[in-house]
């Protein structure tokens, strides 16, 4: 009995223990954090799981094709090298367009949701909105790959992996020279798997901004540049011709009247040679050509140099003279911006585009030259350009 009554009141003291702990706060609310940290913990991984699983779906080109609107790429690609060719590597859409890094990755992840809303859109699930938006789309790409210095092409593609006898001299120059001008694999390599899209319109922008400056000159204005080569004149009326002054060349605003503006032309003109005006001495940065009248007109300073490598003597020379504003612009910054689109939309198709500064004044002359005719240029396109890539020349870095 007394065994009994002893093991009932251990029993007690056992039990009332437990309720004691379990009345106490501070123990209750570290079980209860425990188990909200398995839960959690345990709930991380199953979302972690199912993360990583939709990742890996979306990953495979059955999923990136299975849009409408990725039809007309996924048709290019299957045109392309990428797709089929004498190695029988194949490079998917994922390889080329989404990183390995995991930062990056789901950061690419993130920005896809966009295509997914241009699929419920329907903004380009036809081929005339596809190719309504291809450049947009396109630039979006560059942008991105520029930024990572190509980091996908590279992930495949190592410059100081390949043979480089075995590439055509274009490339084996283009290569060499991209790591000394920080260029990247899509400088060159646009239009590689998808079609190149219509680079027009940004040059059209470019002229839509500037337009609306051209023909007038506002108070105020120091300088003007004709938007093509012009004719110019002696005197106010028009009756007495000048020459020409080619396109984009900067003139010093004199005076406005009537429609026609009074221009001051300031540059050099090289020994024996009169009939021409020239930006700077020793460059074949071409300003103006003179009439009979402008050449005795022409105003030659007593400024003059002698260039000790050609023997040339220069004098400095001023010209003032009229001009209809109709192809004027004061509106310098907004012409160089449309001169540089030119420039890029026409020099970017089959190499990295140049920087203006890496050739001088005279260089660019005959680099233009001998690719312009590889280009869709015009005439007076081309003479824009030019009068632009010799201002910004390696040489010209006051202009």
């Amino acid at each position: 009995m007394h065994n009994q009554n002893s093991s009932f009141v251990r029993g007690n003291k056992y039990g009332q223990s437990i309720v004691v702990w379990f009345q106490n706060k501070s123990k209750v609310r570290f079980i209860t954090v425990c188990l909200i940290v398995v839960a959690s913990f345990i709930t991380g991984i199953i979302f972690f799981g199912i993360f990583q699983l939709s990742m890996k779906v979306t990953d495979n080109i059955a999923f990136c094709t299975s849009c409408h609107s990725m039809g007309i790429a996924y048709q290019e690609y299957q045109a392309s090298k990428h797709y089929q060719n004498t190695s029988g590597v194949r490079a998917i859409c994922t390889d080329c367009h989404v990183p390995s890094e995991w930062g990056p990755y789901v950061l690419a992840k993130v920005e896809a949701t966009r295509d997914l809303l241009a699929e419920v859109r329907g903004t380009i699930d036809t081929p005339e909105k596809f190719a309504a938006k291809r450049l947009e789309l396109a630039q979006r790409v560059w942008a991105r790959m520029e930024a990572s210095d190509s980091r996908e092409c590279r992930s495949c593609h190592a410059l100081e992996s390949m043979i480089a006898a075995d590439q055509t001299k274009e490339a084996q120059a283009q290569h060499a020279r991209a790591p000394t001008k920080n260029e990247t694999c899509i400088d060159c390599h646009k239009g590689l798997v998808h079609a190149m899209p219509d680079l027009g319109p940004l040059a059209q922008a470019a002229f839509a901004d500037l337009e609306p400056t051209i023909g007038s000159i506002p108070a105020g204005a120091t300088t003007v540049h004709s938007l093509v080569t012009q004719p110019f004149f002696m005197d106010a009326g028009g009756e007495t011709k000048g020459g020409q002054v080619l396109a984009g060349i900067p003139m010093a605003v004199v005076q406005v009247a009537d429609g026609m503006a009074k221009v001051r032309l300031a540059g050099w003109r090289q020994e024996d040679v009169e009939r021409v005006l020239y930006a700077e001495a020793g460059k074949r940065i071409l300003m103006a050509s003179l009439s009979s009248e402008a050449r005795e007109a022409i105003e030659t300073s007593g400024d003059s140099v002698t260039l000790e490598d050609t023997g040339q003597t220069w004098s400095r020379a001023v010209l003032e003279g009229w001009m209809p504003m109709a192809s004027l612009t004061a509106d310098t910054d907004k012409l160089w911006n449309y001169a540089g689109a030119l420039f890029s939309t026409n020099c970017s198709l089959c190499h990295a585009l140049p920087h203006t500064n890496e050739f001088d004044a005279n260089q660019w002359m005959g680099q233009l030259q001998a690719m312009v005719s590889s280009t869709s240029l015009e005439k007076e396109e081309a003479r824009l350009v030019q009068t632009y890539l010799q201002l910004h020349a390696a040489d010209m870095a006051e202009h």
